[in-house]
């Protein structure tokens, strides 16, 4: 209940409360410890706690008191990497911030390249989510990223050739995920809907 720096973590604090059986006075002295957005943090972990306990004891009934309960907790999740996205917004048009999850994506520099650079069009929804999970982002800044006009870099650029390169042009993410050197589970998975 009390990390390395000697203080209650929100956390911890809940689980210890709900271990001991959630008695009425232990939730205000733990309360009282808190700030106001450790308590809320408190509060949630508790909450999802009795969920969770509940959910072991429920009959084959209960399959949408079950949903509903994935549901929130997944919406919790969502929001918790979005704060935490929001406080390490990184620059997805950067290879520096693809290059570091390489291997997510199958060590296939090919493919990092495309993706970083806005090459490929209409992601599905299962591979949006996988590029957040793997970046560390929210979903809606890689959804931006893809949706942004234009290839990052080029504006303004002077070329040695005779005409500007053909910028415009974007692979169709089928293709490019089934060209792309990654493991045949996780294609499947990306080509999902």
């Amino acid at each position: 209940m009390i990390n390395a720096t000697g203080t209650t973590t929100p956390h911890d604090a809940a689980d210890a409360v709900f271990e001991t059986g959630t008695r009425r006075e232990d939730v205000g002295a733990a309360l009282a410890r808190l700030d106001e957005s450790g308590k809320a943090a408190f509060l949630e972990r508790l909450s999802i706690r009795a969920a969770l306990a509940g959910m072991q004891t429920h009959d084959a009934g209960d399959a949408p008191a079950e949903d509903a309960l994935l549901n929130r907790i997944d919406e919790v999740y969502q929001s918790e990497k979005a704060l935490h996205a929001a406080k390490q917004r990184r620059d997805l048009s950067q290879p520096e911030t693809w290059v570091a999850a390489e291997a997510a994506f199958g060590s296939d520099m090919g493919f990092i390249i495309k993706l970083c650079g806005r090459h490929i069009s209409n992601p599905t929804a299962q591979f949006l989510r996988y590029v957040s999970d793997a970046l560390g982002v929210a979903l809606g800044q890689v959804r931006q990223h893809f949706a942004a006009d234009g290839i990052p870099g080029v504006a303004g650029a002077e070329f040695k050739a005779s005409g500007k390169p053909g910028t415009g042009r974007k692979e169709d993410f089928g293709d490019a995920v089934r060209a792309a050197d990654v493991p045949d589970d996780l294609r499947a998975r990306w080509l999902a809907e």
